[in-house]
C-alpha cells in the first residue's frame, strides 16, 4: 500500500524535491506498537543554538535554532540525530517538562552536561512505510518541515501527531511492544488455521 501524497513538493535543506505527506490521509489501522528502548542524552538549550537533524546518511531532516530551556535529544547510537521535539503548537519541549511529556530520567550524564532518558510511551508505527522522498510540512509548526527518506518509519502519537523516524535510527534505538492486528481474509479466502 502507497502512502498519501498531496500535489505539492518541497526542497529539503541539502536540496533534494520531496513530495508531501498528506498525514491526515495516512491509515494507521495495521500498525504496529513500539517505543524507543534505548536511552537518549537530553540537554538544556542555553539558546540560539543551531540545531541540524541528519539522518544516518548525513541529510538535513529539519533545521531548528533553540531558544533557553528547550530539551535538546541526542541520540547516542548517533551524535548526528540531534533534535529538539515540537508541539502541535509549533512550541518545543522544555527541559523541565520530560516527564510529563513520557520519559523517565534513567541517569545524570555530566561528560555531555545533560541527562539520559527512556521513553515510557507507545505509539503506531508503519515500518519502512516511506519509499521516496517524503516531506511532513509544518511536522512542528509553520515552516518546520520534516524531511523523511527511503526506509524511514512513520509514527502517529496518543494526541495524533505523526512524524518519521529514519530507518537506522528506528533499527538501532526502537522496539516492537505488539505486531500489528491480524488482517481479515479477503472475501473468498479462508483465513489460515493454526494447527494445534
Amino acid at each position: 500500500m502507497g502512502l498519501p501524497y498531496k500535489e505539492e513538493y518541497i526542497d529539503s535543506p541539502d536540496g533534494t524535491r520531496c513530495k508531501v505527506l498528506d498525514v491526515a490521509a495516512v491509515d494507521f489501522s495495521g500498525a504496529a506498537q513500539g517505543r524507543k528502548a534505548t536511552e537518549t542524552l537530553v540537554r538544556c538549550a542555553q539558546g540560539g543554538e543551531r540545531i541540524e537533524t541528519k539522518n544516518t546518511k548525513g541529510k538535513i531532516e529539519s533545521v531548528y535554532t533553540a531558544r533557553k530551556g528547550d530539551a535538546i535529544f541526542t541520540n547516542l547510537h548517533n551524535p548526528d540525530d540531534v533534535y529538539v521535539p515540537g508541539n502541535t503548537d509549533g512550541t518545543r519541549w522544555q527541559f523541565s517538562a520530560l516527564e510529563s511529556k513520557g520519559y523517565e530520567i534513567t541517569a545524570d550524564d555530566y561528560e555531555h552536561g545533560g541527562v539520559r532518558v527512556k521513553s515510557t510511551k507507545t505509539a503506531s508505527l508503519l515500518q519502512e512505510a516511506v519509499r521516496e522522498p517524503s516531506c511532513i510540512k509544518d511536522a512542528w509548526g509553520a515552516g518546520q518541515h520534516q524531511f523523511l527518506f527511503t526506509g524511514a518509519t512513520l509514527k502517529v502519537d496518543d494526541k495524533g501527531h505523526v512524524t518519521g523516524i529514519d530507518k537506522k535510527a528506528f533499527d538501532a534505538t526502537w522496539e516492537i511492544t505488539s505486531s500489528p492486528p491480524a488482517r481479515p481474509a479477503a472475501q473468498g479466502q479462508k483465513a489460515q488455521r493454526k494447527p494445534s
